[in-house]
């Protein structure tokens, strides 16, 4: 029993630990694309096409292309798909996704202009909901009856437990009988789980840019970034005993995460051959520095018979005697809190784009960054602010560098009017294989509370877009499909005695945005 009793303890995440490397790959992530509708809708290719608001975050050197003051405005709303039978859930959300201004001052001499920016753009969409139903022999509750063996093994890894925390749980585990011992799972047993995230990556970004002789283009972005990831999974199973007794098993974990972030990007344009409107580009993007927050409320909920005659929980059929009992509910007695650090990968970006007369221009982009490389450190009051070697050895392990290629094209058939179509092409960033073990023994703290987890294909990203330009005005529309699909996983049956299905997602989305400007 008392294994059983340290074994609950970590498993409710009751020193919370928020260092999940997907959970973690998802915050920072940002290769989506956002922006004003005339970049979206030319891939986001626009890095040596240069004279765009949104290339503060490509390029930051092609905001020195632009000769006049500018405003834009961007938004437009998402519809989540819905393609596979025990995959994705659909939703809709309206998207506020940029805006911006610029002044453009002329310089003196080889410096033609000088250019200061301003823009707010969304990096990264948390939206997704993931519903699975599956029906296989696999149980958690099988899985955390292994585990209860190692998780005493590894009670020295336990993170300031307490007396009530210690009291509650042997409540549960003196009254549930859930885990008193092992009990198959028939393979018509559902099992069932619902993933709901929301909320966004916001980036508040600072320019500065300058045209030398229209052949050279130089700037740097000042970026701050702001988190909010509100995160819920909702997972239930029902097994069947050997007598044919039925047992339901619930789990419910709560998850939010807030934060800033800092980085700088550097970029320059070069045109090559100065006859030529052919240029180059050529971006280095620091690191993004996070200082993030993280908060976890978790409930057990399960279903007994109580036995007044013997004193304590059996699974007995006599009617009248079937209880509902809330097993523990974190919420109402303790929230989980913890502050940490994370620092994403450097990211690099090679740029080229030309015009073609007045009436075509074509870009193309490829853009490189090592995830298996992100770092988590604590705070002073976890341990340090050291690097946690143990937790970046299991990220190298399971994420991947991530391979972007972007490319895009504009044609005006009118000098007033612009067709625009673009392709993105975006690399998984975890290995196939992996697999996320919630018992894995983190040195600073104990266990994670997360549970789920989902391998991901390839991202592919089509746009389509059309443009207005009348003078000192411009108004642009887009339309982007985004495509990506998934294995996702309830838990990891590692330990368990039969292994896990996972349910095929599939991940469409579909958005559509206006953007509104002026030049003058």
């Amino acid at each position: 029993m008392k294994k059983i009793l340290v074994f609950l303890l970590s498993a409710l995440g009751l020193n919370a630990n928020a260092q999940d490397p997907y959970l973690n790959n998802t915050i920072i992530n940002t290769s989506d694309l956002f922006g004003t509708s005339r970049f979206v809708s030319m891939g986001g290719a626009m890095g040596a096409l240069g004279a765009d608001l949104s290339v503060i975050s490509s390029n930051p050197a092609g905001l020195g292309m632009i000769r006049r003051n500018e405003m834009s405005l961007t938004a437009g709303a998402s519809w989540l798909g819905d393609n596979s039978a025990k995959g994705s859930a659909s939703g809709t959300f309206a998207q506020f996704n940029q805006i911006g201004a610029l002044a453009s001052f002329k310089g003196n001499g080889k410096m033609r202009s000088l250019n200061f920016s301003f823009n707010y753009q969304k990096k990264a969409d948390y939206n997704t909901s993931i519903f699975g139903e599956t029906c296989t022999a696999a149980s958690w509750a099988d899985q955390l009856y292994g585990l209860a063996g190692e998780a005493y093994d590894n009670r020295n890894y336990l993170y300031g437990n307490s007396d009530t925390y210690f009291n509650t749980l042997y409540n549960l585990a003196e009254t549930s009988g859930l885990f008193d011992e092992p009990i198959a799972k028939l393979p018509s047993d559902p099992n069932s789980t619902l993933s709901v995230m929301r909320g966004s990556l916001n980036a508040y970004e600072f320019n500065l840019s300058t045209n030398i002789e229209n052949r050279y283009f130089l700037g740097i972005t000042i970026g701050l970034d702001n988190v909010d990831m509100r995160r819920g999974t909702d997972y239930w199973e029902q097994r069947t005993d050997v007598s044919g007794r039925i047992h339901d098993f619930g789990y419910i974990n709560e998850q939010v995460i807030t934060g800033t972030g800092f980085n700088l990007k550097i970029g320059a344009i070069v045109r090559p051959f100065e006859s030529s409107p052919f240029r180059v580009g050529f971006t280095v993007e620091t690191p993004t520095w996070y200082n993030l927050k993280y908060v976890d409320d978790q409930s057990l909920t399960t279903k007994y018979y109580w036995d007044e005659k013997q004193g304590k929980a059996i699974y007995d059929p006599t009617p009248g005697q079937y209880h509902t009992h809330y097993v523990y509910d974190l919420s109402n007695s303790y929230i989980n809190y913890l502050e940490y650090r994370i620092t994403s990968p450097w990211k690099v970006r090679a740029q080229m784009g030309s015009t073609v007369s007045t009436c075509f221009a074509w870009g193309l982009e490829y853009e490189y960054a090592n995830y298996s490389g992100t770092t988590v450190r604590y705070p002073s009051q976890y341990g340090g602010t050291n690097v946690d070697i143990d937790l970046k050895d299991v990220t190298a392990t399971m994420l991947l560098p991530q391979h972007t290629m972007r490319a895009g094209m504009e044609f005006k058939p009118l000098s007033c009017m612009a067709l625009r179509a673009g392709y993105n092409y975006i690399t998984s960033t975890t290995a196939p294989d992996s697999y996320w073990d919630p018992f894995f023994a983190d040195n600073a703290l104990a266990y994670p509370t997360g549970l789920d987890y989902m391998n991901m294909s390839d991202t592919h990203i089509a746009t389509f877009g059309i443009g207005y330009r009348y003078k000192w005005f411009y108004a642009d529309l887009v339309y982007k499909y985004r495509h990506q699909t998934g294995k996702y996983y309830a838990f990891d049956s590692f330990y368990s005695q039969v292994p896990n299905t996972a349910v095929n997602a599939d991940l469409t989305t579909h958005t559509v945005t206006a953007t509104l400007g002026v030049r003058f």
